[in-house]
């Protein structure tokens, strides 16, 4: 059974010191590579998704190509976690990310289907 913040086949999105992250590491620019060159590692956490909010563009450009490698990613079924500093913070229906005073969209990448885990350190949203 898989650990919490590590379900397969779903984006994990955990806060730092929360959950246990997995050893192989990755910015948010290199993830966005992997997922272009289809090389997604089969366990892999992923960093720096407040920074990716504030180059508004990586943000845009992470949802696009998230949203055009969904099925990929589905038949493969990889672990992957995106480890956050700050917190979740309920807006209605969807998530917000608290980095700082700035509050960040989640659905604006993950979609509108992200479900709170666990007491709130961890979300899950489905590729």
């Amino acid at each position: 059974m898989a650990g919490p913040g590590q379900i397969p086949g779903r984006y994990n999105l955990i806060i730092k010191g929360e959950y246990d992250a997995f050893d192989h590491q990755i910015p948010v620019e290199e993830f966005l590579q992997r997922l272009k060159s289809d090389d997604v590692p089969n366990k892999v956490s992923v960093v720096g998704l407040a920074g990716a909010f504030q180059d508004g563009d990586l943000a845009v450009n992470l949802a696009q190509e998230m949203d055009s490698r969904a099925n990929d990613l589905e038949y493969q079924s990889p672990t992957i976690q995106f480890i956050v500093d700050g917190s979740f913070h309920r807006s209605g229906k969807t998530y917000d990310l608290r980095d700082g005073d700035e509050l960040h969209s989640l659905q604006e990448v993950f979609g509108p289907q992200l479900e709170r885990k666990e007491g709130g350190g961890w979300l899950v949203a489905p590729f």
